[in-house]
């Protein structure tokens, strides 16, 4: 179970950032002597359409030539995983036109679509500072390819963007290799010989790219859904007003730090598919309220679990113990999220990983607290024969268990499928690795209202005193204050015109249960101890009446 819920926390947090933009720009400094290679790779939908821009300044004297390659790929990680290095060697490799008939041997498949566009000389004077690539040609082609070992090439290679005027005419990973030369420079070496390129990828939806579409629309249901799981709660927290427990507050904060969560998630990822970038800041704001849903979701299941308002009446030193972990958790969380979704090069997947370990860590400590809580209330509720609040636990430690359970299936489907994979074909897939976990959650929500809803019953599943704890009779339940429309229902336990009977009852109940106690234990002594011992405890005493009075002695003792 340990290593379940270490493996649990472990690729809960391995997910990685999958929104990629549909515009990207990047500026480059033409220089003589010397050619780039800019390379962006994108997820692309059949139908998708291209556009390579170019901009510059139109007074300066300025001449270039560029050209582009955009070839296809089944394999994901082979345009996106690669290191700096590989990538640079990569460029070389997929612009040169003996290539176009090859693939490196690290993959292995049999087709790609190609195509190479013709030159292009763009004056920055002639075009007013603005040129757009031409409409191709041709269409893409469809080739057979043979893997072949990639040559180490050591070039100055600057990685950048991707843009071009062409249809994509099947689903796939799509990488363009544009190439600038400089032809003729201004005498005045002071001016401005900067380029930007600016690549659009707009597919018949908009400018999401074909990995991150589906979220969009699972964000979209997801919204309908804490929707109307709030609408629900607030309308049984309404009809059932005066007997609120302070644990269903809890509850409704966690539904609507979920609802915040996933419209800021859709706000991004619909801002992203009708502009093709992004908010500035918006996604860490989504990161930051996603971890306070996280934190305070994980702090309710602890609570539930430790019997808060059922086994006990107040937390006592747990409650600062709750409170040190949830604040560990959120700063752990924000850390790693912010991380992820602000370091988009590979070269930050150490950093990502770093930042990602203590929470880990702080995740596993957690998920271990709640089961070993949860095993100490179900065994305190089965002793004291409380069947009502019994039932409940049950039905909640077996959500958990099944949670854990399809956890650990899903972690070994996702690695199987999407991680260990060195040509990753149903990258089309990758959404549900985001979204499963979102889903999960979900399902567990769902199930704590369920059994903790508010209801005409809520005093029955509240903390009252239990059988055998005495210790707790007196104790104030924190879950009700003065304030409270459920403060009535527990002073009434305690005072009343039936408030006598009832203390006179159960001290009655109390005595005979300790008569009970007192025959069970001279029961057994006159049933296990041997008569010798017997004789040698009573001393050889003959009186009967002196008898029975040393074996009540005895038996206290025991």
């Amino acid at each position: 179970m340990r290593a379940a819920i270490g493996l649990l926390a472990i690729i809960s947090h391995a997910v990685a950032n999958l929104l990629m933009p549909g515009i990207y720009t990047e500026v480059i400094d033409v220089t003589p002597g010397k050619y780039q290679l800019i390379g962006v790779p994108q997820a692309a939908l059949n139908g998708t359409v291209v556009q390579l821009e170019f901009t510059c300044d139109p007074d300066v004297e300025l001449q270039f030539e560029t050209e582009f390659v955009l070839r296809s790929s089944p394999c994901d990680k082979e345009f996106f995983n690669t290191k700096e290095t590989e990538r640079r060697q990569n460029l070389i490799f997929y612009f040169d036109e003996s290539n176009q008939n090859h693939i490196p041997d690290a993959f292995d498949y049999n087709q790609i679509v190609y195509y190479k566009s013709p030159i292009q000389t763009i004056s920055c004077k002639g075009s007013h500072g603005r040129f757009v690539f031409p409409t191709a040609n041709a269409p893409m082609a469809v080739k057979n390819v043979t893997p072949v070992h990639v040559d180490r090439v050591k070039r100055d290679v600057g990685l950048g963007s991707f843009h071009t005027a062409q249809n994509i005419p099947r689903d796939g990973i799509y990488y363009m290799i544009i190439k600038v030369v400089g032809k003729s420079f201004p005498s005045n070496q002071n001016d401005n010989t900067n380029v930007t390129i600016s690549v659009q990828w707009k597919a018949p939806y908009g400018f999401l790219s074909a990995i991150d579409w589906p979220l969009l629309r699972f964000y979209k249901v997801m919204c309908v859904f804490y929707s109307a799981l709030a609408l629900i709660w607030v309308y049984y927290c309404i009809k059932h007003y005066r007997d609120i427990l302070r644990v269903q507050y809890w509850i409704g904060g966690v539904i609507v730090l979920g609802m915040v969560e996933k419209a800021f998630f859709l706000s991004e990822y619909a801002t992203m598919n009708d502009t093709g970038s992004s908010i500035d800041g918006i996604l860490e704001v989504a990161e930051i309220v996603s971890c306070a849903k996280k934190t305070m979701s994980r702090v309710l299941v602890i609570i539930v679990c430790v019997g808060y308002g059922v086994v006990k009446p107040r937390l006592g030193q747990t409650l600062n113990q709750v409170a040190g972990v949830g604040l560990v958790y959120f700063i752990f969380c924000s850390i790693e999220g912010i991380a992820r979704v602000s370091k988009n090069s590979v070269e930050a997947t150490r950093q990502k990983q770093f930042a990602a370990l203590p929470l880990v860590l702080t995740e596993m400590i957690i998920f271990y607290w709640i089961f070993t809580s949860l095993a100490a209330t179900i065994r305190m509720l089965r002793l004291k024969r409380n069947d009502v609040k019994l039932n409940v636990y049950r039905h909640f430690a077996n959500t958990l268990a099944f949670s854990v359970i399809a956890s650990v299936i899903f972690m070994i489907w996702s690695m199987t499928y999407h991680i260990l994979p060195t040509c990753r074909v149903d990258w089309k897939e990758l959404w549900v690795d985001t979204a499963f976990w979102h889903l999960l959650f979900c399902f567990i929500l769902v199930v704590i209202m369920i059994l903790w809803r508010p209801s005409q019953n809520n005093q029955r599943y509240a903390f009252t005193p239990l059988l055998d704890d005495s210790e707790d009779e007196n104790d104030q339940d924190e879950i009700f204050n003065a304030f409270s429309p459920a403060y009535e229902v527990l002073t009434a336990r305690t005072s009343g015109s039936g408030a006598e009977s009832r203390k006179l009852r159960e001290a009655e109940k109390e005595q005979e249960r300790k008569d009970e106690a007192i025959k069970e234990d001279l029961k057994w002594i006159e049933e296990n101890i041997p008569t010798t011992l017997a004789d040698t405890l009573i001393g050889g005493l003959d009186d009967n009446e002196e008898f029975e009075a040393k074996q009540l002695e005895v038996s206290k003792m025991l």
